[in-house]
């Protein structure tokens, strides 16, 4: 179905923006981009790119919920099992929908919290049928861990330190036995057997290098040159990552990557906050990608990335959420200001530039999601567009101002005029077109609130435990 947009102004991956256009839809694909005749009318619209989340993992809710604010991801990720299991289906509905509704076309699923009420593949299923739902692009990677369940090291100390009641708690819900490698690598082939499509990108998702042992690692590398699949993993989050990875990787853990053949332009890292300039030369030499997640590192305590680095040092940049936007919203536009708000440079130095941040979300994070969006609007690109409500986002009017300078300065979703994805309309005025999202938050939160009581038992002890690891990496830094 052929469809016309009339718009102020396009803005794309190249940062310069284009003057009143028109542009062509021949369903899933930009027929053509031509500039208006002066004076021809138009919809006072601004026109990008659909925007990519290059890291999250689809959390049902908000993770403030359940005490998680400002608590070091070493604790924050034990606390998430407060959340119970709900319906895979209805768990990635709500997080879907506000992805969308958060100018996001395509998102990175890292899926690290399975719901386990089904076997993994059916789990799998209901996952890409919600984002089909909502009419996102999604790369689904499977976390693939089998080490380090409680710290970065040996639990028994751990263990140790909790009363008899806490320790059995502990023990049953975080030391069951991982899946061999091979049953870990099976499951991927399974779950792409399944789910992979146009839409759907399934990928290795290794949780990071203080979670898998050598050969899992090994495995995920030679399979990933063997298929050309890409890959997904964490990597020096937080500091306390940082020193194990120094303690057991002392040549370097980019060189370890690359000498087992995992850096390559296939893999994507999430964070890289603690990186250091040895690890970003070798990066930037394989071609991997690195995924910012601003406001997750600031909400997690975790630091901020050297992103200027990054760039100067030639590494290719996309940005995520991780479940984090800074309200809690997922909310990529105002992501995009704050990443540039907080490395852009000071005075008169120029660091980071708009259009690095904007290079980051139209186009570096498509390409880690086996999206075809190029971040380029011209014709025979894919029909993944957002149209800001340009009146809105210069409510003011007093003379021209650029879109670039609007967006940056008070750019976020409330702009959101409409999100097209692959042709098809995904939001229009404010609403999720395919699901009644309120109505799927309302289902969710009384779900999940009928499964709190089955989690009181863990809620009682959680504090042993937090207490616990918090000795541990404060008494043992570097020695984990």
């Amino acid at each position: 179905m052929s469809r016309i947009i009339t718009c102020a102004a396009i803005l794309d991956r190249s940062g310069v923006a284009r003057g009143p256009s028109r542009i062509t839809l021949d369903g899933a694909v930009i027929a053509g981009v031509e500039p208006l005749p002066p004076g021809a009318p138009h919809d006072d619209l601004l026109v990008m790119p659909a925007l990519a989340n290059a890291h999250d993992h689809g959390r049902p809710i908000r993770t403030s919920s359940i005490g998680g604010f400002a608590r070091p991801l070493e604790t924050w990720l034990h606390r998430l099992r407060l959340f119970a299991p709900v319906d895979a289906h209805l768990a990635a509905l709500a997080p879907f929908g506000r992805a969308a509704l958060g100018g996001q076309g395509a998102v990175m699923v890292h899926y690290t919290g399975v719901q386990g009420l089904t076997d993994y593949v059916t789990e799998a299923r209901a996952v890409a049928r919600a984002a089909g739902d909502v009419g996102l692009r999604i790369a689904f990677g499977i976390a693939m861990r089998n080490t380090n369940p409680l710290v970065y090291g040996d639990s028994g100390p751990i263990l140790a330190a909790l009363s008899e009641e806490a320790r059995a708690d502990i023990t049953a819900r975080f030391l069951t036995p991982p899946l061999s490698v091979a049953e870990q690598m099976a499951r991927v082939d399974a779950v792409a057997e399944a789910i992979a499509s146009d839409m759907v990108d399934v990928q290795y998702g290794p949780n990071g290098v203080q979670w898998a042992t050598p050969d899992l690692l090994e495995a995920i590398a030679a399979a990933s040159a063997a298929t050309g699949r890409r890959v997904h993993m964490h990597l020096l989050e937080t500091r306390y990552q940082r020193a194990y990875a120094d303690q057991h990787f002392p040549r370097g853990i980019a060189r370890h990557l690359r000498d087992i053949g995992l850096l390559s332009p296939r893999l994507t890292l999430a964070h890289c906050t603690w990186a250091n300039p040895e690890d970003l030369a070798i990066i930037a030499e394989s071609g991997a990608t690195i995924s910012v997640n601003t406001s997750s590192n600031l909400a997690l305590r975790s630091g901020l990335a050297p992103v200027a680095a990054m760039l100067k040092a030639g590494c290719k940049v996309g940005i995520g959420i991780d479940g984090q936007a800074f309200d809690e919203d997922d909310d990529l536009i105002r992501e995009m200001r704050l990443v540039w708000s907080l490395h852009g440079g000071w005075g008169f130095d120029i660091e980071v530039t708009p259009a690095d941040v904007m290079q980051a979300v139209f186009a570096n994070g498509h390409a880690t999601l086996s999206s075809p969006v190029t971040g380029r609007i011209e014709a025979g690109a894919p029909a993944d567009l957002l149209l800001l409500d340009r009146t809105a986002l210069d409510e003011d009017a007093l003379m021209p101002v650029a879109p670039a300078d609007l967006l940056f300065s008070r750019g976020s979703a409330r702009h959101l005029a409409e999100s097209i994805v692959a042709g098809r309309s995904i939001v229009r005025d404010g609403r999720v077109t395919g699901i009644d999202l309120d109505a799927v938050q309302a289902e969710l939160r009384a779900a999940l609130r009928a499964g709190m009581p089955s989690r009181e038992g863990f809620r009682c002890v959680l504090p042993e435990l937090e207490t616990a690891i918090c000795d541990h990496f404060t008494d043992r830094l570097g020695c984990c």
